[in-house]
């Protein structure tokens, strides 16, 4: 039997073994989905590759993506440019990386048709970096980060090297938001970034967590329109699917089997 894990912190609430145990049933595969939770990026390592033999596939989520890419030795070319992960595959006992959130964020992204809005991304990390990529490949907007560290941001601003990647400027105006912090982040940050960083007129909020957290409920008072990064998560998902299963089985499950699915108790 093949075994597939999700690997995060948290990782409790994650829709991915409800996603892929019913593919894996629908399909007729040989194959479960486990949840794995480690306290450290060395923990995972010693997973990893202790469980060399016995491990088929991961899905990678925070705070895991940038740290497992540098964990492997071996990188499609987008992980690479990226550096960061999100989906790995054992291929003759050896583990390569590949990031399928770039492909997932991109197709629900262009299916929101938003050209004229500044863009606002909130947080630095694996899932930011993999954002940030696409954006600037795939659209023209003037696009803003923040942070909770200003050297961190920096840092991140630096890697890219294009102008139309900025700190966060308060003069920003009617902005989209795309929330790529943590799911587990403090209540008292919450509050202070929707009451210092947050314009007052927002034409739109993503929250790419995929299911409402504290963060969107405190926003719900605020006449906001929120949506959720679903669309995103299922188009990862089955781009990893793909690849592990080298497309042998694509588009036997369609993203409306999937969105229903997941949308409909």
């Amino acid at each position: 039997m093949k075994k597939f894990y999700v690997v995060g912190n948290p990782v409790k609430q994650s829709l991915s073994p409800k996603l892929f145990q019913y593919i894996f049933n629908v399909l007729d595969i040989n194959a479960k989905y486990l949840l794995y939770q480690p306290l450290s990026i060395n923990d995972f390592n010693k997973f990893l590759y202790n469980e060399v033999d016995n491990i088929s596939g991961l899905n990678i989520t925070m705070p895991y993506k940038i740290l497992a890419y540098h964990s492997l030795n071996n990188h499609d070319a987008l992980s690479e440019k990226i550096k960061s992960i999100n989906c790995i595959k054992n291929i003759n006992n050896k583990f390569v990386g590949y990031n399928t959130d770039y492909y997932g964020f991109t197709k629900m992204f262009k299916n929101l048709n938003i050209d004229q809005n500044d863009i606002l991304v909130l947080g630095n990390g694996g899932l930011a970096q993999t954002v940030a990529h696409s954006l600037l490949d795939n659209t023209t907007n003037q696009i803003y980060v923040w942070g909770r560290s200003k050297k961190n941001i920096n840092q991140f601003i630096n890697i890219f090297n294009s102008q139309r990647l900025k700190c966060y400027s308060k003069n920003i105006k009617k902005p989209v938001i795309i929330n790529c912090l943590p799911i587990n982040i403090i209540e008292s940050d919450i509050d202070k970034i929707i009451k210092k960083i947050l314009p007052t007129k927002i034409d739109l909020f993503i929250d790419l967590n995929y299911l409402e957290t504290l963060f969107t409920q405190k926003l719900s008072n605020k006449n906001y329109n929120v949506i959720f990064g679903i669309d995103m998560f299922i188009f990862q998902a089955l781009k990893s699917f793909d690849i592990w299963f080298d497309d042998k089985y694509h588009n036997k499950i369609t993203y409306e089997e999937i969105k229903h699915l997941l949308t409909n108790e």
